[in-house]
């Protein structure tokens, strides 16, 4: 694994993993937060700006398809980019849509499980795959 693959395995798991979390100990908050922001067009806009302009910084420097948490962080990058641009170019309007036919607020925490997971994967690739990796160096390198 990569040095960057690492550093981003760790960098998008913990953050997967901790928003998972906030919206499990808070479920009463994304059924708020999901229609204000609809209600705020500036609030799309800059949540947009900022989905995109990291999803793109992840894409342009991490465009890994190789091993499998490579390919989770690329596929993570594409899909922040994705949904960036469609923040920044799908009006207000069509957001409301999508909403209502995913029932978002009667079943937020359903949409938390597959982040949650993909975080729980690169956290485990970012941090315990490079201790085995030490363990195996050294155990090479004495005599």
């Amino acid at each position: 694994m990569s040095p960057l693959t690492r550093y981003l395995s760790r960098l998008l798991g913990v953050f997967l993993l901790v928003m998972a979390a906030s919206e499990w100990t808070q479920p009463g908050l994304l059924t708020v937060v999901a229609p204000a922001m609809v209600d705020q067009p500036a609030l799309l806009w800059v949540s947009g700006m900022l989905t995109f302009a990291s999803g793109l910084a992840i894409v342009l420097g991490h465009n890994v398809w190789g091993d499998p948490a490579a390919a989770v962080v690329s596929l993570l990058g594409w899909m922040m980019t994705i949904k960036g641009a469609a923040l920044l170019l799908v009006p207000a309007a069509g957001w409301t849509a999508l909403l209502g036919a995913m029932h978002y607020p009667s079943h937020s925490g359903v949409y938390t499980i597959i982040p949650a997971l993909a975080g729980a994967y690169l956290t485990y690739s970012g941090f315990a795959r490079q201790r085995q990796q030490r363990a195996g160096q050294e155990s090479a390198q004495r005599p």
